[in-house]
């Protein structure tokens, strides 16, 4: 069998639109990734010229969600780590944006507005939850270029191991 090419790996995620079983090597990751980019950036171009309205990029978007949700904790399989890492990213980064809701009012407000004084205790929170954001994100980013385990591991076979050639060939 040959290899895929980085098309193929780019739309294999999207054939596996909801599975969160099993290992995605770094290709299929980083093929869909990048794939994504290269569409979104002319859809918001176009999406440009409507306004603040974005239905073309936010509905791409919206459609590959779940496929990247999906590849990215078969990625974290692939290295015997669990998607929870995923899911502590994104909980910290809600927490750290309703911390500045309750210290600014809302997520657009201005730092010297003069009714928008946060107390210390939600500035340390702030600050202490960024750090965590930026610590977890670089750690998944680590994590997501590391090469994967050779031979099966607790997520499921090697998916470049001789028994899943044709799997992952097909």
């Amino acid at each position: 069998m040959g290899e895929l090419s980085p098309i193929e790996w780019a739309v294999l995620p999207l054939k596996k639109y909801a599975t969160f079983s099993g290992r995605a090597p770094r290709a299929e990751y980083w093929w869909f990734y990048l794939g994504t980019v290269i569409v979104q950036i002319p859809l918001t171009i176009l999406d440009s010229g409507l306004g603040e309205w974005t239905p073309l990029s936010s509905l791409f978007s919206l459609i590959t969600l779940l496929p990247w949700l999906a590849v990215s904790v078969r990625r974290l399989h692939d290295i015997n780590r669990s998607g929870w890492w995923l899911f502590a990213l994104f909980a910290t980064i809600i927490l750290v944006a309703i911390t500045w809701v309750a210290a600014f009012g809302s997520l657009g407000a201005d730092f010297n507005a003069a009714d928008s004084e946060p107390s210390g205790s939600m500035v340390i929170g702030m600050i202490v939850g960024v750090i965590a954001v930026t610590v977890i994100a670089i750690a998944v980013l680590m994590f997501s270029v590391k090469p994967g385990t050779d031979g099966p591991n607790d997520y499921g076979a090697d998916p470049y191991g001789r028994d899943n050639l044709q799997e992952v060939f097909a």
